[in-house]
Formats: C-alpha cells, structure tokens, sequence
C-alpha cells in the first residue's frame, strides 16, 4: 500500500482514537496529526514517504558535503601558501578529503540513518530526552532493517509503544499514546494479506515465525 494511503489511514484512525480519550475537537486534531504520523513510521524502513519527509534529498546532500570539502580544501591550500600549516594540515585535509569521498558513495538510506543520528543529538541537547532519544533510535534501526520486518512486527508496535510513553512523560498531550499507537497499528493491518492489494503480508510475529499475515 502506498504511503499516501497509510497516512490517510493513520489520520483517521488517530483522530477516533484521540476522540475516544477525550471527546472535543482540539483532542480530535492532536489524535489526527499524532496518528497521521504514526501511519507512516512503520515504513522508514524503505525509501518511502515516511523516510523521504525527514532527510534531505540524495542531490542536496551531495552537494553541501561536495562544496564544505572543496572549500576546507581550497582554504588549506591558501593558509598552507600563505602563512603555513602545521600537523593540522593532515587533519583537515582528511576531513576535506573524506567529505568528498562520501559524497560519491552516500544513498537516500544513508540519510535515514544521519537524520537519526542528528535526532540522537537534539536528544542529547533537550537534557537527554529519553523519548527524543528512543526515537533516534528507532530512525537508525529502522534505516538497517530490510523493508516489512521488525518495523512492521508486533516487536515494533512495542517499541513504538515505549517511545510515545516517554513522549508522553515529558510532554502529557492527551489522546498522544492512543492515536499514536492506533495509527501504527493501522500501518500494519492495512498491510495484511487479507486485503487483496497486497501481494505481501506481515510478519507480526518475527523473529518467533516468519509466517506473513
């Protein structure tokens, strides 16, 4: 099923859901948004629209790590004409050099897993935010993992479960654990075999029984 769908989905599915823990509109929005998110966070797992809203494109990456290691380069070739480098010419110059080299070799994917880490970073810089934190995490695994695996098993319905319940400890937005859980697991089953759109199913029960539902 497409991402699209799944946010539609999601949407929906959260916006009852937040309803559900506290009938009023605001809560009913919250939930919508929360569970429209939600809906597409099982497939960070592929180059989706999920994994494709969060990193920058491959084309723009390229480029800022191409233009930062031409220019550390250019800027020790001045100083070294100039005024003269000591050891640290070796040092630069490998970051120089290395920038330019993964410009060449990086993918969407590696993105995926840089937008993780950088999440893992604003957890760090927010007092170490456990929910910030998990769901750096999440980002980085989920950018490993082959595409209908542990995102899209009962294992990560759990983990995603933990997440939102240290979101929630920081920030108590009511309807939040509902509608996000609600959404992920409208994910899911909207991927089941038991809809004839997909050829595919899911594996809830991994790494226990690899039978596709």
């Amino acid at each position: 099923m497409k991402g699209t769908s799944h946010l539609l989905i999601g949407t929906a599915a959260g916006a009852v859901a937040g309803y559900a823990v506290q009938p009023d509109i605001q809560t009913a929005l919250i939930g919508a948004a929360v569970g429209g998110i939600s809906g597409v966070v099982p497939d960070l797992d592929t180059n989706g629209l999920a994994s494709n809203r969060i990193t920058l494109s491959k084309k723009v990456s390229k480029w800022l790590m191409e233009t930062a290691g031409i220019v550390i380069l250019l800027t020790l070739a001045y100083q070294a004409v100039t005024t003269g480098l000591g050891r640290e010419i070796y040092i630069y110059g490998a970051i120089g050099f290395l920038l330019l080299i993964i410009s060449r070799l990086i993918t969407q994917r590696h993105m995926l897993t840089i937008s993780g880490i950088l999440v893992l970073l604003l957890g760090f810089v927010l007092g170490q935010s456990p929910g910030i934190l998990l769901a750096g995490s999440y980002i980085i695994f989920a950018s490993f993992l082959p595409h209908r695996s542990y995102t899209h098993s009962i294992i990560g319905v759990v983990f995603y479960a933990f997440i939102l319940k240290n979101l929630y400890a920081e920030w108590p937005v009511n309807g939040l654990i509902a509608a996000g859980l609600t959404g992920y697991i409208s994910h899911l089953i909207a991927d089941m075999k038991i809809l004839p759109v997909n050829r595919r199913g899911v594996k809830w029960f991994l790494p226990l029984w690899k039978r596709e539902f």
